[in-house]
């Protein structure tokens, strides 16, 4: 299959490999063949953001924090019980010590179909746990009036006695946009307007807001929060212009890792907390969390065995809209898509994915505390049965304990085969 993918890649003109290149790296996916993981070059810290030494964070004997995300890829069944991971997971969670529970909003698809409504879902978790925080990964806001989403969250900020806190997005699929199909040209516009309303309506501020006939209405939003302030997250797929106005108006940043190499990332993180550090904003206390997919096993081969085939259904599900990719025809043939996947998984393997054992993943970890995220927001349900899941996130617990822990800095070298 690869073979004659890559014949049907060397057909094509250099500006055609190029748009499907770029095109596919938005999917977080690569054309490229996976390197043997002991010849990739050491990747290199961005911890020195600050030209003055100012929140300098080299040290790696410092932890990091552990979340849950879920973004189940089918939201399709009709069976009863499709929450029942997310809960128990939660539970979980709370019980064991993770910083929070994250849940997205996904709308029309099977992929994340689960998701349409993080406040929803983050109602029901804070009535299910008692300490762990209740995050929105994310809000798509330029879909939703900001007061709508104000009130929503403040209600579920009391029911979780303030716990809550909400990544935004400015969204991106064309048919979410069915909600507000006039704001799609200027979404990442209106998101930052709506994320400052939001912020003015929580602490309590009447906002102006348009009424029946063009007529300003000055407006509260109710219930009180527990909160002061909304804690937020801006979600970003990679522009640096986006990593850059977060740490300009001092929100944290969402990213996930499969799409960024550990250089990129050190270097949006260095735009990011320079641009906090230029706002007036302390650099050291803004949170990256970086979400990967996550399971902990004992066997590197029969971890790679069981998690190959739900990775390549989650993966694939990527391409649902991926057709007419070149201009004057649609060269991505169903083959050519499985193709694609296979060598996304073999290439993010070894060092993009937080799969294989502990001493595997603790590489891929430390690379993190590296590039200097801050924390790991564990995406566990891509595919395997609930009990695998529960069986993993008990490892993934005893892993989290260990970063909670004071641990002597490592030498880093790019991650290798589980068989050293």
């Amino acid at each position: 299959m690869t073979d004659k993918f890559s014949g049907r890649l060397d057909e094509l003109t250099s500006e055609q490999r190029a748009l499907l290149e770029a095109r596919i790296k938005k999917k977080g996916l690569s054309l490229s063949q996976s390197a043997d993981p002991r010849e990739r070059e050491p990747r290199h810290s961005a911890n020195e953001y600050s030209s003055s030494g100012v929140g300098k964070r080299a040290d790696l004997d410092r932890h990091i924090k552990f979340s849950l995300y879920f973004f189940s890829d089918d939201g399709s069944s009709s069976e009863s019980g499709k929450y029942s991971l997310l809960l128990e997971g939660a539970r979980f969670a709370d019980r064991n010590g993770f910083s929070a529970v994250w849940t997205p909003e996904r709308h029309f698809q099977r992929f994340g179909g689960l998701y349409p409504n993080p406040s929803v879902l983050g109602a029901a978790l804070a009535v299910t746990t008692e300490r762990v925080g209740i995050r929105a990964g994310s809000v798509a806001l330029p879909l939703h009036h900001p007061l709508r989403v104000a009130e929503e969250w403040s209600v579920v900020d009391n029911l979780s006695g303030g716990r809550v806190a909400v990544s935004f997005a400015s969204g991106w699929h064309p048919d979410d946009f069915i909600f507000a199909p006039e704001i799609y040209e200027k979404r990442k516009d209106v998101m930052f307007d709506y994320i400052d309303r939001i912020q003015r309506l929580w602490a309590g501020e009447e906002v102006m807001f348009e009424g029946i006939n063009g007529s300003a209405m000055p407006l509260l939003s109710l219930p009180r929060p527990i909160q002061a302030a909304l804690p937020i997250w801006i979600t970003t797929a990679g522009s640096a212009a986006t990593w850059a106005k977060a740490g300009e108006i001092g929100a944290n940043i969402l990213c996930a890792l499969v799409g960024y190499s550990y250089d990129d990332l050190a270097e949006h993180i260095g735009v990011y907390r320079k641009a906090r550090e230029h706002n007036g904003h302390n650099p050291s206390t803004g949170q990256v969390t970086v979400m990967v997919h996550t399971y902990i096993g004992d066997d590197p081969d029969a971890v790679k065995a069981m998690v190959r085939e739900p990775m390549y259904r989650y993966l694939r599900s990527y391409f649902q809209q991926f057709t007419g990719v070149v201009h004057g025809g649609d060269i991505i043939t169903e083959e050519d898509k499985m193709a694609i996947v296979a060598r996304a998984f073999d290439s993010y393997y070894e060092d993009s994915l937080l799969i294989g054992t502990k001493r595997k993943c603790e590489r891929v970890i430390d690379r993190l505390i590296e590039a200097g995220a801050d924390e790991l927001a564990c995406l566990v349900d891509f595919g395997l049965d609930f009990d695998a899941v529960m069986q993993g996130l008990e490892r993934l617990a005893d892993l989290q304990d260990e970063y909670a822990r004071p641990r002597r800095s490592v030498a880093l070298a790019a991650p290798g085969t589980e068989r050293e």
